[in-house]
């Protein structure tokens, strides 16, 4: 299974935890990423569970972003809704309307990035890992419908730094600039933020938060599908498309990309 799902009895109710376990890098896959949308729709119609936290065991990545062998191995008719299936996981999480939480253990680029921007509660370690929106780093230009989510987190004099500059945060790095809200030493402690908060949310009316959530995540939905048309349309651009495949290549051969 791609996802290990366990649930947790908290005071205030029940959340499901999902741990992604895809690969050694926990890297996406069109496939993988629709199978994490499905189980939020599953949890979404569960009455018995309140909310959910998004984690990893891996050792050293929470999600590294779209998988290279993967997408290498993709048709160029098949590649816009293989790396587009990421917009549609980002649907997704804005649509999911409980409380969720996300614990980034380990590194968490491009798509895990993308990930956490667009849960409720963003917990990281302070050390040992990274998290940075890479898109342009790889060719690809940042979907519109992540930029309007940067634009609600992100400190506004740090904006241009995430979105063009492909930065990445050491966990106090993000924190500062509001990429995530608390830093732990350990996976235990994250966990121990996590439930604290989701608990402490749990203790309203569940209908309130639903409602409220779709309202906090009403401006990144807007201009979705337009977003969306135009992410997909990026591909019959054959620059972007070179220098994607370009750059997969270059990260199996573990080289620096050649692009144009």
């Amino acid at each position: 299974m791609n996802y290990k799902l366990e649930p947790i009895n908290l005071n205030n109710g029940k959340a499901q935890i999902i741990t992604i376990q895809t690969n050694d890098q926990n890297s996406l896959t069109k496939e993988n990423m629709k199978e994490l949308g499905n189980i939020l729709g599953e949890i979404k119609k569960d009455d018995s569970l309140k909310g959910a936290i998004i984690t990893s065991e891996n050792p050293k990545f929470f999600c590294n972003g779209l998988d290279a062998d993967t997408l290498l191995n993709t048709s160029e008719a098949d590649l816009p809704e293989s790396v587009g299936g990421i917009c549609f996981l980002f649907g997704e999480i804005l649509n999911f309307d409980k409380p969720l939480a996300v614990e980034v253990t380990g590194h968490a680029m491009g798509g895990g990035a993308v990930i956490t921007i667009a849960s409720d509660y963003k917990y990281m370690l302070d050390t040992g890992c990274r998290i940075g929106f890479t898109e342009v780093m790889v060719g690809l230009p940042l979907p519109g419908m992540f930029v309007y989510k940067i634009q609600d987190s992100i400190l506004p004099n740090k904006i241009n730094e995430v979105c063009l500059e492909a930065t990445t945060y050491k966990g106090k790095e993000a924190k500062e600039i509001g990429f995530i809200d608390e830093i732990a030493p350990s996976r235990d402690d994250l966990r121990k933020i996590s439930t604290k908060k989701l608990d402490s949310v749990f203790k309203f009316p569940i209908s309130a938060l639903r409602y409220t959530k779709q309202n906090i995540n009403r401006r990144a939905l807007k201009d979705f599908d337009d977003f969306l048309k135009d992410s997909l349309a990026w591909f019959s651009v054959p620059v972007i498309r070179e220098n994607l495949l370009e750059s997969m290549r270059a990260l199996k051969e573990k080289r620096r990309p050649k692009l144009i």
